[in-house]
């Protein structure tokens, strides 16, 4: 899943996020003009563990200045996919997290959740000399922040479905926790083939920097933020941007209707084109069908298939779409209602006479 947006509004113009983010961008055009330089560049002011490792045992002949790359090292990337994955990630979540941390708080907080995710790595693989890189532990620590500060949210993000490329609401509760599923247990696999000269995604970081960033965003003081005028808003906008359970109710509602119309989008498509042609090509076509089945029968009771020159097209298919669209609008109209109403009121405002 790769997320584009997300639901919650800043109040507040995120200084320091864009400054990481242009920070980042500034110094990979950098590393991109070093040419043969670059690898002695990262070796400089990457991570590397037994250096750290050396350095906080007090090792004879250890520099303890390398510890200093415990934080250069959060700025510097290996590829364009490596920064252009981090700063989507940053862009989307981390406003949120310094509006309501505040601006100096923010600065602060990103920087000790990179810090602690590299030690974490370190930790792991304290002989490697591999160096590590990215700022994806701090990012981590964003995550972690948002999880446990905007639960009910929901963030938009692209979903492969078979040939088809969707955009689905989830709540970011999902998102996140899958994500951190994936990168712990992608923790522990790792465990089995590290070595001195380990390499490939830092893991261990990501996962530190995760429950550091939720533990330190438990105990700092939060930015009082300021109101937003609801007056002119509906009740089911506001709905839909609550990041608590309204919101999370809404977004998992919005989330089950759109998967349940797009898989039946897609047996439509399926079944017209040929099941049989079609699943030579791909093996899961036969599971689709079998999956949509329940989905669809009800309405094939009174809605029957047209044929069209040989091909099927299920007509009752395009009706359970309508079906599922209109109940997943009513039961998040509902809740919004009932969360919020009434949104506004009607008619002129009634002064009192002042009288002296």
């Amino acid at each position: 899943m790769l997320p584009l947006s997300d639901s919650p509004r800043v109040r507040r113009t995120p200084w320091i996020n864009l400054s990481l983010i242009l920070i980042n961008v500034c110094i990979f055009l950098y590393e991109l003009g070093l040419g043969d330089s670059l690898e002695p560049f990262i070796e400089r002011w990457g991570v590397v563990p037994s250096r750290i490792t050396a350095a906080l045992a007090g090792a004879p002949g250890a520099d303890p200045f390398v510890l200093i790359t415990l934080i250069t090292a959060m700025f510097l990337h290996g590829g364009l996919l490596h920064i252009g994955g981090n700063m989507l990630f940053l862009w989307i979540f981390g406003d949120n997290v310094e509006d309501r941390l505040g601006h100096t708080r923010y600065l602060l907080f990103y920087l000790l959740c990179g810090v602690v995710a590299n030690l974490a790595q370190v930790f792991v693989a304290p002989h490697s000399r591999i160096p590590a890189i990215g700022a994806s532990g701090a990012i981590a620590g964003v995550l972690g922040a948002y999880f446990i500060t905007y639960p009910g949210a929901t963030v938009s993000v692209v979903l492969p479905l078979f040939f088809l490329f969707t955009v689905v609401d989830v709540p970011a509760l999902i998102v996140i926790g899958l994500w951190f599923i994936t990168q712990f247990f992608s923790g522990i696999t790792s465990l089995a083939d590290a070595g001195e000269q380990a390499g490939g995604v830092a893991w261990w970081a990501h996962v530190g920097g995760f429950l550091f960033g939720m533990l330190l965003m438990a105990v700092l003081p939060k930015q009082p933020l300021p109101s937003l005028n609801n007056w002119s808003v509906s009740f089911e906008r506001r709905a839909r941007e609550d990041t608590g359970l309204v919101g999370f109710l809404i977004g998992t509602i919005s989330m089950i209707s759109q998967l349940i119309q797009l898989v039946i989008l897609v047996r439509l498509v399926v079944v017209f084109l040929g099941v049989r042609i079609l699943a030579e090509v791909v093996p899961l076509v036969g599971a689709l069908i079998v999956f949509t089945t329940p989905l669809v029968r009800p309405f094939a009771l009174f809605v029957p298939p047209l044929r069209l020159d040989g091909h099927v097209l299920e007509l009752y298919s395009i009706v359970a779409i309508c079906a599922y669209y209109l109940v997943g609008t009513a039961l998040i109209w509902i809740i919004a209602a009932v969360a919020y109403h009434p949104p506004r009121r009607y008619g002129r405002p009634r002064y009192r006479a002042m009288i002296d």
